[in-house]
This record gives structure tokens, sequence and C-alpha cells, in this order.
């Protein structure tokens, strides 16, 4: 399988990232445990397939774009079928004060992934567009309407509980 030096190399290269891709897994499945799952298993894909990349010094957007793939089959595998414990109790919504997690999970998983990278991780535009292999001007686009959708949402909750 892989040496003694690749595997060294391996997880000094994983560790400082764990925390990023839990973040990164969670903006897109807005769920810790699913999260957790998809973050070990981007891991162990990574390493597996660890021969497979050509240039070390883009093991970042690399992992990153493998832990995308991942977060996207958990999600097509969880949209075959719905738990009972999301099945609402009653009709009724419950009173929400202004809530930006809850404008930020409003999001389209593409926007929720470009915020969390870019603000929460501190990405830059370029670094984003290499992970998630899109032009730049996609991810701007895709962080200037995330901001407007939420400012917007943020807004009309504020009028709503005004009333």
């Amino acid at each position: 399988m892989h040496s003694l030096k690749d595997k060294r190399w391996f997880t000094q290269a994983v560790r400082p990232m764990l925390d990023t891709l839990f973040h990164v897994a969670f903006a897109l499945l807005q769920n810790d445990a699913d999260a957790q799952d998809a973050a070990q298993s981007s891991v162990e894909q990574a390493y597996v397939a660890l021969d497979s990349l050509k240039d070390r010094n883009k093991f970042r957007p690399w992992l990153i774009r493998i832990l995308k793939n991942e977060c996207y089959r958990i999600l097509r595998q969880k949209s075959r079928y719905i738990p009972f414990d999301d099945l609402p109790d009653t009709c009724v919504e419950p009173f929400d004060a202004l809530d930006l997690k809850a404008a930020f999970l409003r999001l389209s998983a593409e926007s929720r992934l470009a915020v969390t990278l870019f603000y929460y991780e501190g990405y830059t535009i370029s670094e984003i567009a290499s992970m998630l292999g899109e032009p730049e001007g996609t991810v701007k686009s895709r962080l200037s309407r995330a901001r407007r959708a939420m400012r917007k949402d943020l807004s009309d909750q504020e009028v709503a509980h005004a009333e």
C-alpha cells in the first residue's frame, strides 16, 4: 500500500484540516453526525487514492473536492427517504426570533459551502474556485447572491416580528 513516509506525510497534511473538513461538511449537510461521517469518509477515500494525487501542493483543494463529492453522495442517499423524527408534529410554525443561522440554512447548498469557505474558514476566492473546480466569477456571484438573500431574509424576519 503506502510507505511509512507517505503515511506520515498524509497524517501531517490532514491534521490541520480536520476542523475545516467538518465545517465544510456541516455547511452542506446541516447535521453534526452526517458532517462527521462525511469528513471521516473523505479522509479515508483520500488516503486510498493518495497515489492519484500528482501534486502534493494541491492536497487541500483535492481533499475538499473529495469531501464535497462525499457530502453530495450523502444528500442523494438521504433524499430517498424522510426520517419519522423529521415529520412535523403540527402544522403551526413556532415563533422564531431573527436568526442568522436560520437565514444561512435557507441558502442553497452551494451558497452555504461558498459562505463557509470564505467567511468562516478564510479562504480566498481563487482558493475556493480551485477547491470547487469552478471559475472565480461563479464563486464571487454565489457569495454576492448569498449575502443578498440573507440580507433580504433577515429584513423580512425583522418586519414580520415587528408586526
